[in-house]
């Protein structure tokens, strides 16, 4: 059978199956709005604690690295050919110990020819001395002019400077000859020889080799500004502050390092003080240019009032804040926190002990003013896992 409509039936039938959608639309958001406003009346499930105090031992750490006490480039400090060397590449050397000898004749020729000129003007002293005696005794007889015993005093007092000149020269030649044997001015272990045996050296030659100290060792490091402030306020100046390092493998060093010096500013490019701690090394675990981990570790407790880290929002660069509760309402409260201690926020300011932080149910929460219902933890874990099935 087949329907026939008037024009006036199809016109109400289209206008219908296009008004009627948009009614129900509207009767149905404003349906779900009733129900979203009175949700958001209702109070939402949370659960409160109030700060924590904790005591914690302050540590802080960084990256340092191994440095020789004392670090010695050998230079020859005379001129001469290097004819022998006498350790090998690598040795423990003491300090005094023969290491090279620099061909020593010309040398040993000067310190034979000031000598032989020390003993010259020891004689041509002594016989000016002599004169001068005799013409003193004779210009009291009247035998000699006054001018005579002047003319006897010049002398012996230009032999008796020339003496002195030939002891300085001698002096000074011995000296140089001592150069020629080249000691090892330190207790250190010696490295690779930069110039061999054969070649021409003088001052300007450059180093022969260099020795290293091997105990003590310094390890130097750097500690960025709000870890040296922690560790100044928990320590006596760092005298007390433990120094702990551990080796590439994961090894912890068994010794404990103390800091002996701390630099006077901070780095104005890297934010960190400049600092250093020496360690014993007899056994030579510890060798100069190695990279280590630094850790250092106040002897006293701080306390400091803490947060769970889940229960603020926010970020380092608009800041941190927390939800609280009072008389039921929902409070928000802007913290500033300063570092993390077992998982928790330190807070600085923006709370008191007596506060009650909303650490669970943070979710819930939209807005400041929102009615809240305080709930136990026991109670909201049934609630969440009641909500879960």
């Amino acid at each position: 059978m087949k329907l026939k409509f008037t024009r006036k039936q199809l016109a109400i039938l289209i206008l219908l199956i296009i008004v009627v959608p948009i009614i129900y639309n509207k009767i149905a958001g404003f349906i779900g709005g009733m129900i979203m406003q009175q949700m958001m009346k209702m109070p939402k499930e949370v659960v409160i604690d109030t700060p924590h105090n904790e005591e914690v031992f302050i540590e802080a750490e960084s990256t340092g690295r191994v440095e020789a006490k004392y670090s010695v480039d050998v230079i020859a400090r005379v001129s001469g050919f290097l004819i022998k060397k006498y350790f090998k590449e690598g040795d423990f050397v003491h300090k005094g110990q023969m290491i090279f000898q620099i061909d020593p004749k010309e040398y040993q020729l000067e310190v034979n020819n000031s000598r032989a000129a020390v003993s010259q003007y020891s004689a041509l002293l002594k016989n000016a001395q002599q004169e001068l005696d005799r013409a003193n005794a004779l210009v009291k007889e009247d035998l000699i002019s006054r001018s005579d015993v002047d003319s006897s005093l010049a002398s012996r007092n230009s032999n008796k400077a020339l003496l002195d000149a030939a002891r300085q020269k001698f002096e000074l030649a011995k000296v140089n000859l001592g150069y020629t044997s080249i000691k090892s001015p330190i207790d250190g272990r010696i490295g690779k020889i930069k110039i061999t045996e054969g070649n021409y050296v003088n001052a300007t030659s450059g180093p022969l080799v260099n020795i290293s100290s091997t105990d003590p060792v310094y390890v130097s490091f750097s500690l960025r500004s709000q870890d040296f402030v922690k560790l100044i306020k928990a320590s006596d100046k760092f005298k007390d502050v433990q120094v702990k390092i551990q080796f590439e493998s994961g090894q912890w060093y068994d010794k404990v390092g103390t800091i002996d010096f701390v630099d006077n500013q901070i780095d104005q490019n890297s934010g960190s003080i400049p600092m250093r701690a020496t360690f014993e090394n007899a056994n030579g675990y510890l060798v100069p240019g190695d990279y280590m981990k630094v850790k250092l570790i106040a002897p006293q407790k701080v306390s400091y009032m803490t947060v769970p880290q889940a229960c603020t929002k926010g970020d380092a660069m608009s800041g941190y804040y927390v939800w609280t509760v009072k008389d039921g309402k929902a409070v928000r409260k802007d913290i500033k926190v300063s570092d993390d201690v077992n998982s928790n926020w330190v807070v600085e300011s923006g709370l008191t002990m007596k506060d009650d932080v909303v650490v669970a149910g943070i979710q819930n929460i939209t807005t400041e003013g929102q009615s809240l219902k305080i709930l136990s933890a026991a109670e909201y874990a049934k609630l969440e896992k009641k909500g879960k099935k």
